[in-house]
């Protein structure tokens, strides 16, 4: 896929680690203007710098997805230095645990604020841009925890959930302007996210991971990076609505099991 996304500007949200990080460097890899963002601006302008060896089209831009300010600031810069955007990814978000019963609805707020929100945000910053040129893709990161029962992750899942929900509906709405709207919804993947978990919880949550899908093992960010090159290609120009799961196959057993 060498070269096909040559030509286009690429703004990916949560970009300086994990997924977001495995995308921009997909995205560079095939010729596009990566433009990240992050509200870790050390570790941004770090994995910026270090992308930059490699490609010549490299941008960074420090964003909080949770605050409208920041964001309207950072669609604002972007358009000014790169006069367009062909591809939003919303990818940035945090992951807070909690019982429905006892969490807090600072946690909750926080999450649903940070991983569904921000989406409402970034799209309503740069959809106009979109519509002007009748052209764009829009790329959601959702997650199987929107149709999979996992203890004590409510709000996460109601924010992937959400989502899903809200690409569904732009799709149908703005497919005939040309500007596409689709999903990717990861299983388990090795993420420093899913890393720091495993710090706290022990060597066994990875274990439980990855006997979660039929492929028995957990997925690499490169591997999510691949269905998003695709769905920001003109390979992908008649994909509109979709949701490509990048999961091993764990949406295809029966139900999610902990292993104890």
């Amino acid at each position: 896929m060498l070269n096909t996304l040559v030509g286009k500007v690429a703004v990916v949200t949560g970009a300086a680690n994990g997924i977001g990080l495995a995308i921009s460097q997909g995205f560079a890899e095939c010729g596009a203007t990566v433009v990240m963002t992050d509200i870790d601006n050390d570790k941004l302008h770090l994995e910026k710098d270090l992308l930059l060896r490699d490609y010549d089209s490299v941008d960074a831009v420090t964003c909080d997805v949770g605050c409208s300010d920041s964001v309207k600031q950072m669609a604002k810069q972007v358009l000014r230095d790169h006069s367009q955007i062909d591809v939003l990814v919303n990818n940035a978000a945090v992951a807070i645990p909690g019982n429905i019963v006892s969490m807090s609805e600072a946690d909750w707020s926080s999450v649903i604020n940070t991983n569904l929100s921000s989406v409402y945000r970034t799209i309503q910053a740069f959809l106009p841009s979109m519509l002007t040129r009748k052209s764009g893709s829009v790329i959601n990161i959702s997650s199987v925890q929107a149709s999979r029962s996992w203890r004590n992750w409510t709000a996460y899942a109601t924010a992937k959930g959400g989502i899903r929900s809200m690409t569904i509906q732009l799709a149908g709405q703005f497919g005939d302007m040309n500007v596409r709207f689709n999903t990717i919804t990861p299983g388990a993947i090795l993420t420093p996210m899913n890393e720091n978990r495993a710090k706290e919880e022990g060597e066994a949550f990875l274990a439980q991971s990855k006997k979660m899908s039929p492929a028995s093992r957990l997925g690499r960010t490169s591997e999510v990076a691949s269905a998003a090159v695709f769905l920001a290609s003109d390979d992908a120009a008649f994909v509109n609505g979709a949701d490509i799961k990048v999961d091993g196959g764990l949406s295809t057993v029966p139900r999610y099991e902990e292993h104890t």
